[in-house]
């Protein structure tokens, strides 16, 4: 079996049947639901990120602890099918698959909560075993849907093995995050910049002076900030920063569009894109996922996404 180029750390579960509103409700609103919608292709942010870059022509091995349970094998299959290397993703009879609700308005916007993370079973010797096997890996992608007092040290075990760091903190930890000087990338939407700078959520926000404010707070060399329908941008450690603009495209659902762009990111770094690029190819990958329904749909091959840009407009 190939080393995988990238390893990826972070919750695997499943979405169940979502509600369907017109619009997110606002704290303690009251709004009516439409209906309920089926359960979703969505494996949660670990999954959704390792089947991204599987698509993508990544050689990418998943780190994690399901259940022996139905969820379980649909997700396994899911990954499987997908192309990801399952050989480090563990399985048990004392864990359950976690499973997560979500709500979906009309112009595709989401509310998601997660499940309790199956992978909240994992111990930090099972996570370096897995690191030390496949420890030419180049890559390293994490976030908090797995507890960060996990995530953090296996992230410096995995920096100290050469590998290139990315951290999305996302959900943002109740007890706040440090500085972390061993993430090379840190992954951040305008809700969890504005969360990890003790802020008010702010659409209209300065990328370039929220990206510098997250640099000098949390010392990672860079940091990538998506920012929805109004693009993204990147600011270095050494003031490299560029924005880019969005595509203009019909969104019928968000959920997972963050985990794409990240996936596309490393995808195209690994292949040798420079950063600019892999940012601007991401922005047309994040693009077409939001046009379809559940995670797992929209994220497509590159030839498929090259026909789509073919027609696809973007922002000015």
């Amino acid at each position: 079996m190939k080393t995988p180029e990238v390893l990826v750390l972070n919750n695997i579960g499943g979405g169940r049947g979502r509600v369907l509103v017109e619009r997110l409700p606002l704290a303690n609103e009251t709004v009516m639901m439409k209906g309920m919608e089926p359960p979703v292709e969505d494996i949660a942010k670990g999954g959704n990120v390792a089947v991204a870059l599987a698509r993508l022509g990544v050689l990418v091995a998943i780190i994690g602890k399901i259940g022996n349970d139905e969820p379980g094998d649909r997700d396994w299959n899911w990954m499987y099918e997908a192309g990801v290397n399952l050989s480090v993703l563990l399985r048990s009879d004392e864990v359950q698959t976690g499973q997560g609700q979500g709500i979906l308005a009309d112009n595709g916007d989401v509310m998601n909560i997660t499940g309790l993370s199956s992978s909240r079973a994992l111990t930090y010797e099972e996570v370096t075993a897995a690191l030390d096997q496949y420890k030419d890996a180049k890559y390293f992608l994490t976030g908090f849907e797995v507890r960060p007092e996990l995530v953090l040290p296996s992230t410096q075990y995995a920096k100290k093995l050469g590998m290139i760091t990315m951290l999305n903190p996302s959900p943002y930890p109740s007890q706040g995050l440090e500085a972390v000087p061993y993430v090379d990338f840190l992954f951040v939407n305008e809700v969890e910049a504005m969360q990890l700078l003790d802020l008010p959520v702010n659409r209209e926000l300065d990328a370039r002076k929220v990206c510098q404010k997250l640099l000098d707070r949390y010392l990672c060399r860079c940091v990538v900030l998506t920012i929805g329908d109004k693009g993204s941008a990147y600011l270095t450690s050494g003031r490299d920063y560029r924005q880019f603009a969005p595509y203009i495209v019909a969104s019928v659902d968000s959920a997972g569009a963050g985990d794409g762009y990240m996936a596309a990111v490393t995808a195209r770094l690994s292949q040798g894109d420079t950063l600019a690029q892999a940012c601007d190819f991401a922005t047309g990958f994040a693009a077409y996922s939001v046009t379809k329904k559940g995670c797992l749909p929209g994220y497509t091959t590159p030839e498929q996404l090259t026909e789509f840009l073919k027609s696809a407009q973007r922002r000015t």
